[in-house]
């Protein structure tokens, strides 16, 4: 069976990227993936890549997107035969394709809606100056896009939510997915585990010999919670130092923690790291920590989880789905950066309840997150979506 996986995004942009790596390196053998994409040269499996052209981390990439799959896929379907198209919401890859049926069934997983992306930037309350362009355009175009929203989710027979929070999300603001999955993400266990201090050294040595890293990985917006985590590091002093590892403009988060008095050995801004690279950056921490003011079902925390790391974590969202406050993580309310360098404080002079979260959390990406499950669950889901279009 042939899956062509379409999505503008792939590594190291953020949980989309990660998520078509995880199921494309798990699916069953009979299934094989083709990755519709922009940027598709830093694949990291034996998948055949068809790249659409070139882009940056922008909000105008989707509507590229979009626009090239529509123009390309009849012919990369004659050449593929593909028996069924994999879409991945809040991108809406492939909105033009429902206008005009091309007679290949599709599936779109439902990562988050842009209805919720503007609830969690709007939550956060930060000013216009620091919010990204995405942020403030969303905010400017949300009719349209919510009516486009609603308008691709009603044309798209099968859907696959990461967790019951987005469901239930989609159920009452837009609609659709009353008879549809829940199938959460999983990440691969052997490959997200925890390394050496000598090895993981070795590819951040700007890290070297600095104790209590409190480690955040994620897009440089603001309903990631950033400026809750800067004025947490405020709050802590001396005690640790916060590294930020992610895509996007960081320059306006550097800019507020020198306004708050924070210099740059205090709150280390990395940029972009290469997935293959997060393993190590997470076992150099001693914390991970999304104080993000909306989440679905973040990969983030299930790869720091797997890792051994200790998770702090805003109570939004899917995020209760994943863990269970003060057994396998620490939940925060969103915002409360006092309550955060509180947990933080915790998690760094309590050995003993570190070593529980540690053990526990790490049991429950084997039990329960895995990535073999998740692509077995799939894989079921392609086959009945095919079975129920003929």
């Amino acid at each position: 069976m042939k899956i062509a996986m379409v999505t503008p995004e792939f590594l190291s942009w953020g949980g989309i990227g990660s998520y078509t790596m995880q199921l494309a390196k798990h699916l069953p053998d009979e299934f094989e993936m083709h990755l519709i994409c922009l940027n598709g040269s830093d694949c990291l499996c034996d998948i055949d890549v068809h790249s659409l052209g070139e882009s940056k981390d922008t909000f105008f990439c989707n509507g590229q997107f979009q626009y090239r799959l529509w123009r390309s896929f009849k012919k990369l379907q004659n050449e593929n035969k593909f028996d069924i198209i994999h879409a991945n919401h809040a991108q809406m890859p492939d909105i033009l394709m429902k206008l005009n049926r091309n007679g290949v069934p599709s599936i779109t997983t439902v990562h988050s809606t842009i209805g919720s992306q503007r609830l969690g930037t709007k939550n956060s309350a930060a000013p216009v100056e620091r919010l990204e362009k995405s942020e403030r355009m969303t905010y400017a175009l949300y009719p349209l896009l919510s009516a486009t929203e609603k308008f691709y989710l009603k044309r798209s027979p099968n859907l696959i939510f990461v967790s019951e929070y987005i469901r239930d999300w989609c159920i009452d603001k837009i609609g659709v997915g009353t008879d549809s999955n829940v199938i959460p993400n999983g990440i691969d266990a052997d490959v997200f585990s925890h390394k050496e201090y000598s090895e993981a050294i070795q590819h951040f040595p700007r890290l070297d010999g600095i104790e209590n890293i409190v480690l955040f990985s994620g897009r440089m917006i603001a309903l990631k919670g950033i400026e809750t985590a800067i004025l947490a590091k405020k709050n802590l002093d001396d005690k640790a130092c916060f590294v930020f590892a992610g895509n996007g403009d960081a320059s306006r988060w550097i800019s507020y923690a020198h306004t708050i008095g924070l210099d740059d050995n205090e709150c280390i801004f990395l940029g972009p790291v290469a997935y293959q690279e997060m393993p190590y950056l997470y076992s150099l921490a001693s914390a991970f920590i999304l104080p993000s003011f909306s989440e679905s079902f973040p990969l983030t925390i299930l790869e720091a989880m797997s890792c051994g790391v200790p998770v702090i974590a805003s109570n939004v969202g899917g995020v209760p789905e994943i863990v269970q406050n003060e057994k396998d993580a620490m939940l925060i309310n969103a915002g409360n950066s006092q309550e955060l360098a509180k947990a933080v404080s915790r998690i760094l002079v309590n050995d003993n309840f570190v070593n529980d979260i540690k053990i526990n959390s790490r049991n429950k990406i084997l039990d329960k997150f895995n990535v073999e499950t998740m692509a077995r669950n799939t894989a079921n889901a392609y086959i009945k979506a095919i079975g129920e279009s003929k």
